[in-house]
């Protein structure tokens, strides 16, 4: 019995490292989320904001430079996986584009005059129209939307 309770815990251990190494080793720079950290301890800021019913008209429709919006909820998971890729996007894109949340639960006269019906939805406008719609959690897609109408 005892042999047992030793061999468990190597087996952890060797896990435990193994899970250290990948999630060290196996990162880079270019890692979105490796991104965001360093550039939050540069001293830079997101902008990324959540936008209310009042204040959309004046920061989505009437804006000079095109705008992302990524409609949320605090109990959708998936939505958070993608903030610190919106983070980074707005700030390799400041003055390129505009970059908002609206949550669906707060706001939901956005997501319904938007035709939003599930969430992470991400949608594009450019001259107070919507010319892109992305409904998933793909980051790299995000970038890809960003590249296409800047």
């Amino acid at each position: 019995m005892e042999q047992i309770r030793g061999s468990n815990k190597l087996v952890l251990t060797v896990t435990c490292l193994v899970c250290f190494w990948f999630s060290v080793g196996m990162s880079s720079d270019s890692d979105t989320l490796i991104k965001t950290y360093k550039s939050f301890n540069d001293g830079l800021v997101s902008s990324v904001q959540s936008i209310s019913e009042s204040e959309w008209d004046s920061l989505v429709i009437q804006s000079e430079v095109p705008v992302m919006v990524l409609f949320t909820a605090d109990w959708c998971g998936p939505c958070r996986w993608l903030l610190p890729t919106l983070y980074v996007l707005d700030l390799d894109y400041k003055d390129q584009f505009k970059f908002y949340t609206v949550d669906i639960d707060k706001e939901s006269s956005i997501a319904a005059r938007n035709m939003v019906r599930a969430i992470p939805a991400t949608l594009v406008f450019k001259g107070g129209y919507i010319v892109a719609t992305y409904m998933g959690t793909d980051s790299r897609k995000l970038k890809q939307l960003v590249e296409q109408y800047k």
